[in-house]
């Protein structure tokens, strides 16, 4: 019993490296193959990046940080100072900065660079404002709605504005690349399919006489579709490899580009490339695409060869 089963695995291992050393017997025609399973299993790994990343900054911005109090145009400073002052007790309110209008034109010059533009008008435009931040449990989209809701029947209050406008772009974004990454993905995986399975199917009608002898001396289809299925899934195995190695170098290469834009965004944001639980995934999805195209391709076809 122990000698049989040392014997199917010896079978077993010995048809797995003859099949990967008969991928390098044809080096030029498999090297082709490889970099279009390397490159077709290349895109979907890149756009799970996209999403993945994208995922990630939403996840980092999903509740709104502040809102936005803009003051009745009238109101003396003294009476916003006052309301100011009871807006920081009540407790959904964390902090609440007042920047009256002398302060907000002083930080627009400073940050827009109109200096000159604005020395040009006769009287401050800019209303007085106060920058509310709520507590850690109003930070939800819901709660901070409620909130910017209760500010708004304030009497001094002309407007309150909460930045959930460019947050609800932002999840538009997430929800498009997501959707993008998975019809992607599956396009590419299908194509990986069928390419390891034309290519086993070629490979069968090649070896057509070999088989038939094989079939002659009493080798059955199960024993002979073997090789072609540790085939399969060496192909998927060295293409998930290189579509690792090509996705790394996506990464690497446009994470300088990623930390730049998120500079001028004030952000240390790095592009998050794969995981190894990811690049696991990866390799097993890659792999059981290859057994599974030989098991259907060359499965098939040799059931139509019969000996003669």
């Amino acid at each position: 019993m122990v000698r049989n089963k040392h014997g199917f695995f010896a079978i077993h291992k010995q048809q797995a490296v003859a099949a990967l050393q008969d991928l390098f017997k044809r080096p030029l025609g498999n090297l082709l193959t490889l970099a279009v399973l390397a490159l077709a299993l290349t895109l979907p790994a890149t756009f799970y990046l996209l999403a993945k990343n994208v995922a990630l900054v939403g996840q980092a911005w999903e509740s709104p940080t502040q809102l936005t109090l803009y003051i009745e145009e009238g109101i003396a400073e003294p009476t916003a100072n006052r309301l100011a002052g009871e807006l920081r007790g009540w407790s959904e309110i964390e902090s609440v900065e007042y920047i009256s209008p002398d302060e907000g034109l002083q930080q627009f010059r400073q940050n827009a660079g109109f200096d000159q533009a604005l020395s040009l008008l006769d009287e401050n435009p800019l209303p007085a404002v106060m920058v509310i931040r709520p507590t850690e449990n109003w930070q939800s989209s819901a709660q901070a709605t409620a909130l910017a809701a209760k500010l708004r029947t304030e009497s001094a209050i002309a407007e309150v504005r909460l930045d959930s406008d460019w947050l609800q772009r932002l999840a538009a974004i997430k929800q498009l690349a997501i959707t993008l990454a998975t019809i992607v993905s599956g396009l590419m995986l299908i194509a990986v399919f069928l390419i390891v399975g034309n290519t086993l199917r070629l490979q069968v009608l090649n070896q057509k006489d070999e088989i038939q002898v094989m079939k002659l001396v009493g080798a059955t289809d199960q024993f002979i579709l073997r090789p072609y299925l540790y085939t399969g899934v060496w192909y998927g195995l060295i293409g998930g490899i290189s579509a690792w190695v090509l996705t790394a170098i996506v990464t690497i290469l446009l994470d300088s580009a990623v930390a730049t834009l998120a500079g001028l965004y004030e952000s240390s944001y790095r592009l998050v490339g794969l995981s190894w639980d990811e690049t696991l995934i990866l390799l097993m999805i890659a792999a059981f695409l290859g057994l599974g195209a030989a098991r259907l391709s060359a499965g098939r076809h040799l059931k139509e060869i019969e000996p003669v």
